[in-house]
Formats: C-alpha cells, structure tokens, sequence
C-alpha cells in the first residue's frame, strides 16, 4: 500500500469538529492532566484504508492527539479492535520506509496479518493485538520529539539485541520546523506473556510463603542478566558526562522533587512533605563530576520485563521504551547514566513487596520485605558480574539518589495519571530513606 496523506480535507475537519473528545480517545483515558481542552481540530491526516483514516488533532492548547478514525458519511468515530485500523497500519509496512506529506514510516519487518483485539488493562497510550503475531500501540498523546523509542530501536537491531519483542515499525509525524512526533509503534507480541507487577508478585508470594529465598533470587538474577545484556547492547552510544550535565541531573532531580510536592494533595503529600528535607538533603548531594553517559530505557521497573514460560523454561524480554511519561520528550533521548535504569528496577523489587502487602495483608510483611531484598540484591550482583568488561558504565554512587529521584516520579505519575498507585510511593519514600546506601 502507498503512503498517502489525504491532508485536512473540509469535510473531515468538519467532521471531527463537531466530535466530542469522548468519541475521540481511548475509553481508559478519561483522566489525568493531559485531556485535551476546547474543540479538536484535524491539522493532517493519513488513509489507512476505506473508510479508515488516521488523524492528527489538536486541541485549544495546541496538544497534539493522534487519532485512528472510522469515517461515516458525515460522522466520525474513533476506530476500535475489529475496525481494521490496526490491521491497516501493518499493511503500510510491507512497502518499506518512506516518507510523504509530513508522515515518515520505519519499517523494520513485515508478515502479513489480521484479526484484532483490544489490551483492556491500565495503558499510558492504547494497544492493539492483531493476529496474535504484532501490537499496534497508538499513542495517546504525540508530545514533540524526538521520541526516543525509534532511534532506540534501531540502535537495539542493529547490534543484535534478541531480549526484546522484535520491532516492526514506527509512524511518525512531523510539522516543519519541529521535530517528529511518534503516531504509532508496532512490534511483535509475545502469546502468553505477563509483565512484572503478575509474574513478580507471584514468585515474592511462593518465597514468602514457602519461606526459600531461591524464587525471589532467580528472578532477580534473571532480571540483572537482561539489563546487562540491554546495557551493553547500547555501548556504544556511551560518552563521557560532563560536570555541566551533571549538575543538570542533579537540578532536574530536585524539581522532580519539587514537581510531586506541588501535584500531589491529601495524604500522599503529607508523606513527601515529612520527609521533604532528607530528600532534598540526598538530592543535593548527588555527584556531578564526570560519569558514563548512555542511551537508556529511562523508564525500567519489572513491569517493563515480560515473562514466557515453555515447560520449566522461562524467558524474559524488556518492553515498552518511549521513556519515562512525567519527563519532557526532549529529555528522554538523552544519553544518561546506566544507573538511572539500574535504581529504577532495582527500587522496583521493593515495589514488587509493597503490591504484595496491599494485596496479600495476611502475609507478614517482616518476610515479605526480606525477600523482596533479596530479589534487589540478586538483581545487582547479576547485573555487576554480566556488565563485565564494561562496568565503568555503571556509576554506583548515582544508585541511591536516582531511586530517590524515581519514587519522586512515582509520586508524580499516581497524581497525574494512575492516582490508585500512590500507596506505592508513599510507602517507598520513607523505606529508602531508612535503609541508606546502594544496599
């Protein structure tokens, strides 16, 4: 199929004027910070197929949503699994890269597919499955680029990298002079797959119960290898940081601090107000000389680690790079310390435990946090001794401030996007605090 862009035609931008936004976005974004204000407006538009239209809008505050559309006459509606819009996108693919009209299309891999289904679980953007073979991820919000999942991805084939869903393709979109804003991603999906926050929590509950330390310490083992291998998949981007960047780092984090005191209310403020001062204390001592910079996932915790199983065998592969959501875009493409990736799982071991607290209050939580140390350990011993020969990507002394720096975030994300989740940092803050060190 060919790359063709039908523009903003009258009917199609009248059409989408008179559509409520409800009618727009994906039915699980009807909340957080990021809703789109006045009426929406179309400002380009690719066909996907009859009847199918994928549509760039915006809203009053100059947001840009991309939409995939189902044209009706004079109606327009927001396509659904079972609409082919999904199925369409994957078509595009077999024509290889290629650029027209403001749209470019990455195409990485092709196989013919059809039959959709939807992914109805929590999504910062909205997924499709089609033909138990790709997901089509559209995404919520196309905040200016440069996304960093893209060039990621790329950097990721061509050096091999197998612990990953392999990519097909990415759409972006771009209006001169800005950069190009990532539309929609493609990539293989994995049957029988379960992310962290399942297949995490079961085995801490089997350690738990069983009082071994071995399930809790083969994951996390299995974790640290993956991490490494993704690391050292990407050494080739590293360069040395410079005190200016570093200083940076260490600013950005106190306003990430800042950003959670002045988004979060009721008793999730309450915690990061009490411990405000030891926080900003930790922060401000973080080192800014020079350090190993990289290209990163920015965004790690176990539920970005997807599990197979085949008999006794389990796999794991990392999922899911358009970066942290509460970072600007602009940042997320940034070359940072392998460290951030290294505190984001590793504090996310401790998250593991606090899930299993809210979930299973019967277990005592003097065993449950043990284990869930043992999973943090296992994973840092590994992820050292699989580094090997470059463990000067890792900066140690960073661990322990950019896990501060990630549950500041957490705080952040429950506020603006999943408010649900704020026990978890609420919980964590003061537990981190109290425990010191990279330990």
């Amino acid at each position: 199929m060919s790359l063709r862009a039908t523009g903003a035609s009258p009917a199609l931008t009248a059409a989408i004027a008179r559509a409520d936004w409800a009618a727009l976005l994906p039915p699980l974004r009807a909340h957080g910070d990021e809703q789109p204000v006045g009426r929406p407006t179309c400002v380009a538009a690719l066909d996907l197929a009859d009847g199918l239209v994928l549509g760039v809008l915006e809203d009053r505050a100059g947001r840009t949503y991309p939409v995939p559309l189902v044209t009706a006459g004079s109606e327009v509606r927001r396509a659904r699994a079972g609409d082919g819009a999904a199925e369409a996108l994957i078509d595009l693919l077999a024509g290889g890269s290629r650029e027209r009209d403001g749209f470019e299309l990455t195409a990485w891999y092709h196989r013919p597919a059809t039959g959709e289904r939807s992914i109805d679980v929590d999504q910062t953007n909205e997924s499709v499955i089609v033909a138990e073979h790709a997901v089509v991820k559209w995404t919520f919000l196309a905040d200016e680029g440069p996304h960093p999942a893209p060039s990621l991805l790329a950097e990721l084939e061509r050096n091999g990298f197998t612990g990953m869903p392999r990519p097909w393709g990415a759409l972006q979109w771009r209006s001169p002079p800005s950069s190009p804003r990532l539309i929609a991603l493609v990539t293989e999906y994995v049957p029988g797959a379960e992310d962290g926050w399942t297949w995490a929590v079961e085995e801490l509950r089997t350690a738990a119960q069983s009082g071994e330390e071995e399930p809790a310490r083969r994951v996390g083992a299995s974790v640290g290898e993956l991490v490494a291998s993704f690391h050292r998949a990407l050494a080739g981007t590293a360069r040395p940081s410079t005190t200016a960047e570093g200083a940076a780092r260490r600013s950005g984090a106190l306003a990430d601090l800042d950003r959670a005191l002045a988004v979060t209310s009721g008793r999730a403020h309450e915690v990061l107000a009490c411990h405000e001062a030891e926080t900003r204390a930790v922060l401000r001592d973080m080192p800014i000389d020079d350090t190993e910079v990289l290209r990163v996932h920015g965004d790690l915790h176990v539920g970005q680690v997807l599990r197979t199983r085949a008999g006794a065998t389990s796999t794991y592969t990392l999922t899911d790079f358009d970066g942290n959501p509460v970072v600007p875009p602009q940042e997320r493409i940034r070359e940072q310390p392998a460290a951030l990736d290294v505190a984001g799982m590793a504090q996310s071991f401790r998250h593991v435990g606090l899930v299993l607290h809210k979930h299973d209050p019967d277990l005592d939580p003097a065993v449950v946090d043990p284990m869930a140390e043992v999973a943090r350990s296992a994973f840092l011993d590994a992820y050292r001794q699989a580094l090997a020969s470059r463990l000067d990507l890792l900066d140690e002394r960073l661990v322990r401030p950019l896990a501060l720096r990630q549950v500041c975030r957490e705080f952040t994300y429950a506020a603006t996007h999943l408010p649900r989740w704020s026990y978890v940092p609420e919980a964590a803050l003061p537990m981190l605090l109290a425990r010191g060190g990279l330990r």
